[in-house]
C-alpha cells in the first residue's frame, strides 16, 4: 500500500491509466451489443486522475456530458436522420450545452457524442446508442476502481515543503527589515520587491499545496496511515503563519516609509535598536514555526514579550525628549509598535499560550 520508492507519481498515474484502459476494453467484450469497445477504454483512461476524489468527480462529469450528447443526438437522428438539417440542429444546441459550467472540462463530450450518434450509428440510433452509454459507464467504473485499489500518491510532502518555504521567506524579509532599520538605509528597490513578492507567492503556494493534499487524502486507502506519519499543519498554525507573513509585509512597508530612509531622525536611536532586535527575534520565531509546523513555544513567546515591553518603554521615555523637533516621530513609533504587537499576537496560535495585549502592558486605547 505504500508508495513505490523511486517511481514518480506521474509514472504511477500512466501505469494505472494503461491498466484501466486495457481492463475496460477486455470487460466490454462480454457485454451484449458492444462491438466497439473504444468508449470503454477511453472512459477508463479519462477516469484515472491524481486523486480518487478527482477521479470520481471528473469521471462523473465525463459520463454526464456523454449522456447529454446521446439525449440530444438520438431524437434528432430519429426525426431528421443523418442529414444536413440534423447537423444544423445538433451542432448549435450541443455547443450551447457544452458551455454549461457544471461540465467544466468535459463539455465537448456533448457535441462529440451527439454527432457520433447522428452520423455513425446508422438507422437504429436507440439500439446503437445504449451500448455506447454502457461502455462509458463501465469505463468510468473501471477507472475509479483501479485508482482506488492502487491508491494515488499523497500530496502531504509538497505541503510541508511549501510551509517551510513560507516560514523561511518571511523570516528573511523580517531580518532584512531589521537590518535596514539599524542602518537607516534601504536595500535596492528590486531586492525589496523580490522579497515581498516571494512572501506573497509563498503564501499562495501553501494554500494550493494544502488544498491538493487534503483532496489526495479523501477516499484514499492510505490516508489514515499517512495522517499519522506525515500530518498536515494544524489549522491554527496555518492561520498563524499566513497572518504573520502578511503582517511582515505590512511592517516592512511601514518601517521603510518612516524608519529607514533619507530621514534617520524619524525614529529615536533607542527605539530603532530595540525594534530591530525584536524583528530579528520574530524572524526566528517565524522560521521555527515553518520548520516545525507548530506554533512557537510559550517560552519563546515570553522572550518576545519581554523585548516588546522594552520597545514600549523606549517609546514612552522618548516623550520627554521633545517630539516638537521631529513632528511625526510619535506617530511613526506608535504605528510600528502596533504592527509589531499584531505580529506577536498572530504567532500565538491556539494552544500556544495566551498573548493578550494587556499582558504586554499595552492597551489599544492608550495614546502615544
Amino acid at each position: 500500500m505504500r508508495r513505490l520508492k523511486g517511481i514518480s507519481p506521474d509514472i504511477q498515474l500512466v501505469a494505472k491509466a494503461t491498466l484501466a484502459a486495457g481492463f475496460a476494453w477486455w470487460l466490454s467484450q462480454f457485454m451484449p451489443g458492444h462491438n466497439l469497445p473504444y468508449f470503454a477504454a477511453l472512459a477508463a483512461l479519462l477516469g484515472v486522475y491524481p486523486t480518487v476524489l478527482s477521479s470520481l468527480r471528473e469521471g462523473g462529469r465525463y459520463a454526464f456530458g456523454f449522456l447529454l450528447g446521446l439525449l440530444l443526438g438520438v431524437p434528432v437522428a430519429i426525426l431528421l436522420g443523418p442529414t444536413v438539417w440534423g447537423l444544423l440542429v445538433v451542432v448549435p444546441l450541443s455547443l450551447l450545452i457544452a458551455a454549461w459550467p457544471q461540465l467544466d472540462g468535459h463539455g465537448m463530450q456533448v457535441p462529440f457524442a451527439s454527432l457520433f450518434v447522428l452520423l455513425a450509428v446508422g438507422s437504429e440510433p436507440v439500439a446503437r446508442a445504449l451500448p455506447l452509454l454502457g461502455d462509458v459507464l463501465l469505463g468510468v467504473a473501471v477507472g475509479l476502481t483501479v485508482n482506488a485499489a492502487l491508491p494515488p500518491a499523497l500530496r502531504q510532502e509538497e505541503t510541508g515543503r511549501a510551509f517551510r518555504r513560507l516560514g523561511r521567506l518571511t523570516a528573511e524579509l523580517l531580518h532584512d527589515t531589521a537590518a535596514e532599520v539599524r542602518a537607516s538605509d534601504l536595500f535596492a528597490p528590486a531586492h525589496r520587491r523580490q522579497r515581498a513578492l516571494a512572501v506573497h507567492s509563498g503564501a499562495i503556494d501553501v494554500a494550493d499545496a494544502r488544498a491538493e493534499a487534503a483532496e489526495s487524502l479523501r477516499f484514499n486507502a492510505r490516508a489514515r496511515l499517512a495522517r499519522r506519519e506525515s500530518p498536515l499543519p494544524a489549522n491554527p498554525v496555518l492561520e498563524a503563519l499566513y497572518a504573520a507573513a502578511e503582517q511582515a509585509r505590512v511592517i516592512t512597508r511601514e518601517a521603510r516609509r518612516c524608519g529607514a530612509g533619507s530621514d534617520p531622525t524619524m525614529l529615536g536611536p533607542g527605539f530603532r535598536a530595540r525594534i530591530a532586535d525584536l524583528l530579528d527575534l520574530l524572524a526566528e520565531l517565524v522560521a521555527e514555526c515553518g520548520r516545525t509546523m507548530r506554533a512557537p513555544t510559550a517560552e519563546r513567546l515570553e522572550e518576545a514579550q519581554v523585548r516588546f515591553r522594552g520597545l514600549r518603554a523606549a517609546a514612552e521615555s522618548a516623550r520627554t525628549e521633545g517630539f516638537e523637533n521631529v513632528p511625526y516621530r510619535r506617530l511613526a513609533e506608535a504605528q510600528l509598535c502596533a504592527l509589531v504587537l499584531q505580529l506577536l499576537l498572530d504567532l500565538a496560535a491556539d494552544g500556544a499560550g495566551e498573548v493578550a495585549p494587556e499582558r504586554l502592558g499595552v492597551s489599544f486605547g492608550v495614546s502615544y
